[in-house]
């Protein structure tokens, strides 16, 4: 849960100042891209929370794998504000596979204990913090958009560790 809370502080945490830095987007149009994130953010969890309970708690790792493929084409390929607004769209899509953690986590425990598991995803909020102390002297030295794809290989680790984990659903036939 940590490197997924990096991952978003890494990446999201810097976007704002991104686009009117780097891109030179004005900033009412910066607030529709992100305003189109957190859309595709709140619809994600709904299809994530759908895929998940169909198909598996694990199945939600490949939104992280997603997150970290979009990053750099949002970052690193010019394109024109409409596509913009639907890249972090998906980016908010994909994210929200992490609200699967608290349940999955939950149900790696025995009963007595899965309230204080499902805090467990809380936890990575500790290491978020770190993110700002990490990327600020990195994006002096070296831009803000390669350490902003920091977060795509956050993500891709969460993703493997995600993977290896158990699976909770036991699959319907």
């Amino acid at each position: 849960t940590g490197l997924n809370f990096f991952a978003y502080q890494a990446f999201t945490g810097w976007a704002t100042t991104y686009l009117k830095e780097d891109r030179a987007i004005p900033d009412t149009v910066v607030g529709d891209v992100l305003g189109w994130q957190f859309i595709g953010a709140a619809i994600g969890g709904l299809v994530w929370g759908f895929i998940s309970d169909r198909f598996g708690r694990r199945n939600a790792a490949w939104g992280f794998v997603a997150a970290a493929v979009i990053i750099p084409v949002y970052l690193f390929i010019p394109m024109p504000i409409g596509l913009l607004e639907l890249t972090g769209f998906t980016y908010g899509v994909m994210l929200s596979c992490s609200a699967i953690w608290g349940p999955w986590l939950s149900e790696l425990y025995p009963p007595h204990l899965r309230s204080t598991a499902a805090s467990i995803f809380n936890w990575g909020r500790v290491i978020s913090m770190t993110a700002p102390l990490i990327t600020a002297p990195l994006a002096e030295a070296f831009g803000r958009a390669p350490v902003m794809s920091l977060a795509s290989i956050s993500f891709l680790a969460a993703a493997v560790i995600w993977l290896r984990m158990p699976e909770t659903v036991a699959r319907r036939r």
